[in-house]
């Protein structure tokens, strides 16, 4: 089995640090018996989204959609919560990298149109995200 990399997209600024982790945490933990699947999770650089910082932190994370070979997207609470990053993530992985985005939101109003356009597979939760990888792309 080829190894695999999922970068793991979704909010940070705007949340809690618990928000933006949780979900996170507890989909790696999903993975535990697959060594071989690694994540690259923008989580590990948090900062405090300081104007001066924010172009470091475009430029390593573009690095990182480049390294994965699919996305984790989280777009629960698309109509509450600013998504401007996620938003231009899960447009440069599917549209122009051509990678698979698995994306994960409960039944909300508010989602554009370009996101259903966007996602290869939607998925109502994070935990039947990970199941859905694990069953259809480990192999």
């Amino acid at each position: 089995m080829r190894n695999r990399t999922i970068y793991l997209c979704g909010p940070m600024e705007h949340v809690s640090v618990e928000s933006a982790t949780g979900w996170r945490n507890e989909f790696m933990e999903k993975f535990t018996n697959n060594p071989e699947v690694s994540f690259l999770d923008p989580c590990r650089r948090i900062h405090g989204f300081d104007v001066k910082e924010m172009k470091r932190i475009f430029e390593l994370d573009m690095r990182d959609l480049n390294e994965c070979d699919l996305v984790v997207a989280n777009l629960e609470g698309m109509d509450k919560v600013p998504r401007h990053g996620t938003a231009m993530e899960v447009f440069y992985t599917a549209y122009v990298l051509k990678k698979p985005v698995i994306a994960f939101r409960s039944t909300i109003p508010g989602i554009h149109p370009f996101f259903e356009s966007l996602v290869t597979e939607w998925r109502s939760t994070h935990l039947k995200a990970a199941e859905t990888i694990i069953d259809h792309y480990l192999n």
